[in-house]
């Protein structure tokens, strides 16, 4: 199998990425990418929300509507019911690099004047459903700017979840909002090795750090990251698109490796279309 191939069909697909075998299932609770048998997920869609509302589900094996392989991309459409008219594409491709993973989500809506700063949830996690029930986590929100730190107490976080929330200072107009993040793996056979995740800062209202309570919110100690894309109204005839990118590096390898990875990232033409 190699590597820059996805290998499957239906809502399954396999594909060699830093040496392991990853699967993609669209299908189910999280699409995205998962290691057989191992907890932990990387590019997995979480829902969707809006100012008043959220669904975890709106993203899953309930609402998908179509499932294609198209040369290097795995694309699935879905199409939750009661969200005005809500269509996500979502597209997982290797990188041009070879070692990175690309994922492209594509909005749109049919209706006029209901769907209110829409975000659509992209994370990446190394603890399983059980050890999230029994591990106290807090979330830590890095707003793009003030109108997106507003959006976590907007009515679309259960109270349970904002409790556990904390809304960390807008960014100034010198510093970029979302730098490269990096989460060291858990897993033996990738020991040493950690993901960077990086998406385009215009493309993302609020980045929301998962870290064991009491921890102070830097990527080393992360459990995981959870990126809101978008954040933006969305009416009839609107389509936006947004771009994710997650590659391994080894904890030996140059320090500059991710900023380096990210100017390539950043320098990338926009998709014009999926």
């Amino acid at each position: 199998m190699s590597r820059n191939e996805w290998q499957g069909s239906g809502a399954e697909y396999r594909i060699d990425w830093a040496g392991p075998e990853w699967i993609l299932t669209l299908d189910g609770e999280r699409p995205g990418l998962r290691r057989p048998g191992l907890p932990g997920s990387v590019l997995c869609l979480e829902g969707v929300a809006a100012s008043g509302r959220s669904e975890s589900e709106a993203l899953s094996g309930k609402t998908v509507s179509g499932v294609e392989l198209f040369r290097s991309r795995v694309e699935a459409t879905y199409s939750p019911r009661d969200w005005g008219g809500l269509a996500v594409r979502a597209a997982w491709s290797p990188s041009e690099a070879g070692n990175g993973i690309d994922l492209e989500v594509q909005v749109s809506a049919t209706s006029v004047d209901e769907l209110r700063s829409v975000e659509v949830f992209v994370a990446s996690r190394f603890l399983d459903a059980g050890e999230a029930a029994s591990v106290p986590v807090s979330g830590w929100v890095h707003p793009r700017d003030a109108r997106s730190a507003a959006l976590s107490y907007d009515g679309r976080e259960a109270p349970e979840e904002l409790a556990r929330l904390t809304t960390l200072p807008v960014p100034s107009a010198d510093r970029l909002a979302f730098p490269p993040v990096s989460l060291a793996s858990r897993w033996s056979d990738l020991h040493g090795r950690s993901v960077v995740e990086m998406v385009h800062p215009k493309d993302v209202s609020r980045r929301i750090l998962l870290c064991k309570v009491g921890l102070e919110p830097t990527p080393g100690p992360a459990l995981g990251v959870r990126h809101a894309l978008f954040g933006h109204d969305l009416e009839k005839g609107v389509v936006v698109r947004a771009r994710m990118r997650a590659i391994w590096v080894r904890g030996t390898e140059d320090a500059r490796l991710p900023a380096t990875a990210f100017r390539s990232f950043l320098g990338m033409p926009p998709p014009l279309g999926m």
